[in-house]
């Protein structure tokens, strides 16, 4: 064989090596979520948990913090940040309280309610979603400028915020919209620059007919992982009738698919796969999923089973599901309820950081003989395993 020959021979045998070994196109990992096998009352974190941090936050007359009430915590290398629902408390990595940033009301740089908060750590400031309106702070407190978010032919809700690239991620819904088709729900990411002005938009659903949001207390539908950015958004139409009320709709949507968002385009990651697809035999749906997030080895979902009220004659069931992509092994945690074996603590709600999946969070109060009040809550940050 020629010299030129051996090249071309080598050439071809490269390009069919890369072929076999590229993913397809519209190929997406599915994961079985086996709802009658494994499942688990409780997960214990050093099943799947490197190490656990805890923080003690400094009580004060200023940081008071009502675990109820808790919205997002953001962790930086020098910092933590808690946004209440109608205050934002800072604190250092050792849990002093160092101050708290703006104030409740309806004046300029003033928020009557928190939804969510975002960080651009490179020139300290902070982003607080007010519902309606962005508010920047600096982190000593003070208010640098607020924007409306301009509505649509109906009001703009806005939910989950984050800071990526220099710009704004935002996920807002609106509902009873009208156009020639009739009406529909909307959802969308909003891209805002660092002025907070909308710069474009990007459709995650459009549902025409009457239709619900589902979400629940935590609202972590964008995530940031190795300059990846993950999107999901909860979105249901119908339950069993018997169970919530007679509703007469049986179209169904289960979003149960997360996805990457790139170039202003939602492409899909993975899907979860629910026994029937989460569809009764009456043809109501009775998985509402409220939150799926992934970090580089676990997938985790947040979601109600309301088929356990159908032969239990009870209300509905929560659970979190965890899979384990290197092992291949899925656990369903009854009432969301994972267990801190390490600190020994019984029941914990698992929260993952905004900027990286690798690292969860929670909080929990430890009474101890002799408190003549509540403590602060102490909050643990977790590394999970690779």
């Amino acid at each position: 064989m020629q010299q030129g020959q051996y090249y071309y021979y080598f050439l071809l045998l490269g390009l069919l090596l890369f072929s076999c070994n590229e993913p397809k196109q519209g190929d997406v990992p599915v994961i079985p979520v086996d709802i009658e096998n494994n499942t688990v009352l409780q997960l214990p974190l050093s099943e799947i948990t490197e190490s656990i941090t805890a923080i003690e936050l400094e009580l004060t007359d200023k940081s008071l913090i009502h675990p109820r009430r808790i919205r997002r915590i953001i962790l930086s290398d020098d910092m933590i940040i808690i946004a209440q629902s109608t205050n934002i408390l800072l604190f250092n990595r050792n849990g002093t309280f160092v101050r708290s940033i703006g104030s409740i009301g309806q004046g300029p740089g003033e928020y009557a309610h928190i939804s969510n908060i975002t960080i651009d750590e490179t020139n300290g400031r902070l982003f607080v979603n007010c519902s309606t309106k962005i508010i920047c702070y600096d982190l000593q407190g003070n208010a640098l400028m607020e924007s409306s978010i301009p509505q649509s032919n109906s009001k703009r809700l806005l939910w989950d915020i984050n800071w990526f690239n220099n710009e704004i991620l935002l996920v807002a819904q609106s509902m009873g919209n009208e156009d020639e088709k009739g009406v529909f729900d909307h959802a969308e990411v909003l891209r805002l620059n660092d002025n907070l002005q909308i710069i474009d938009s990007s459709t995650i659903l459009k549902f025409y007919g009457s239709a619900g949001f589902s979400t629940s207390a935590f609202e972590d539908f964008i995530l940031i992982s190795d300059s990846i950015v993950y999107l999901y958004y909860p979105f249901s139409t119908a339950v069993r009738p018997d169970l919530i009320g007679k509703i007469e709709r049986k179209k169904t949507v289960l979003r149960d698919t997360l996805y990457r968002f790139e170039n202003n385009q939602l492409i899909p990651d993975l899907k979860l796969k629910f026994n029937n697809d989460g569809i009764d035999f009456d043809g109501y749906m009775f998985i509402n999923l409220f939150m799926v997030y992934r970090s580089s080895r676990y997938i985790f979902a947040h979601y109600v089973d309301y088929s356990k009220g159908i032969n239990d004659n009870d209300f509905h069931f929560v659970y979190n599901f965890c899979y384990d992509t290197k092992t291949g092994k899925g656990y369903r945690v009854e009432n969301s309820r994972y267990t801190d074996d390490i600190n020994h603590i019984e029941e914990v709600i698992i929260r993952p950081v905004q900027t990286n999946p690798e690292l969860f969070y929670y909080w929990h109060t430890h009474m101890k003989p002799g408190n003549l009040e509540e403590p602060n809550p102490t909050l643990y940050i977790g590394k999970l395993k690779k």
